[in-house]
């Protein structure tokens, strides 16, 4: 079953921010099946199959390329 996760993340503010996470995201978590990413409202939402990935998976990801998000 699909779920929607929503972020903002604090320091997100480049077209460079917005290519690492969706590079990282579409080759290192299953699962995740589209991101809209808004720059202007620092405001992600993650699409993704609840079998395979969780809110914390998603999280754990961000964490992990170095992004504040709430």
């Amino acid at each position: 079953m699909a779920k929607t996760f929503m972020l903002n993340v604090d320091n997100l503010s480049s077209n460079e921010d917005e290519k690492k996470i969706r590079d990282y995201f579409e080759t290192n978590l299953d699962g995740v099946e589209k991101l809209d990413i808004n720059l202007s409202l620092k405001l992600i939402s993650v699409h993704y199959n609840e079998g395979i990935g969780s809110p914390k998976y998603i999280l754990d990801a961000f964490n992990h390329l170095g992004y504040t998000v709430r």
